[in-house]
């Protein structure tokens, strides 16, 4: 097969050699992965962020070591969970907040910085939209696509919780509905004000 040449900046290429030879790849074999992968992202309907999406995703996957299971799973495991013990499964929801949070703090130290992430991620999440508006110091959140039951969305909105308190939020009100929607009402702590800026 032919070789091409192909234009890259000489800093993104020396980077890529130098992570290369700590693999064990050659420069041509990791390049051909590289525009292997881009020309599948294009062909599967995705653009030039989806990838970048895909490499935040991985780190906040390995990171935080999450499973992958489709969501019929997770509807149905939430459900029989909230059927036999209601009590456990939010404290189970809401250390799972504390800890996503834990976690997120070290990527982003405001709310601003946190829907950054958010945006990078998107296309690759269930969660279909996040829209934030300030009004003073209390913010309206609406969440959209983050469950189907009325358990799921509760769980998420337990999770939530925690997440908003970690960035320093009083929740004045939260409303979980079936369909994946959480609807939030907050109002930045003096401190948290502060943080925000």
């Amino acid at each position: 097969m032919p070789r091409v040449n192909i234009a890259a900046d000489s800093d993104v290429l020396e980077e890529l050699e130098q992570e290369a030879k700590r693999k064990g790849y050659t420069l041509y074999a990791i390049t051909n992965l590289a525009l292997k992968a881009v020309a599948e992202i294009l062909k599967e309907g995705g653009d030039s962020e989806t990838l970048m999406s895909l490499v935040e995703y991985y780190k906040i996957v390995k990171d935080l070591e999450i499973v992958p299971v489709t969501v019929w799973y997770l509807e149905n495991l939430i459900r029989v969970a909230y059927e036999n013990n209601q009590n456990k499964v939010t404290e189970i929801c809401e250390a799972t907040g504390v800890q996503v949070a834990s976690y997120l703090k070290t990527k982003a130290s405001t709310l601003s910085e946190l829907m950054n992430i958010y945006e990078q991620v998107r296309e690759i999440l269930p969660i279909k939209d996040i829209s934030v508006k300030q009004n003073g110091d209390t913010i309206d959140l609406r969440i959209t696509g983050s469950g189907f039951g009325i358990e799921s969305t509760t769980c998420a909105s337990n999770i939530l919780k925690k997440i908003l308190e970690e960035y320093g939020f009083h929740i004045i009100s939260m409303t979980p509905s079936p369909g994946g929607i959480i609807l939030v009402k907050a109002k930045a702590n003096l401190i948290a004000g502060d943080k925000q800026k």
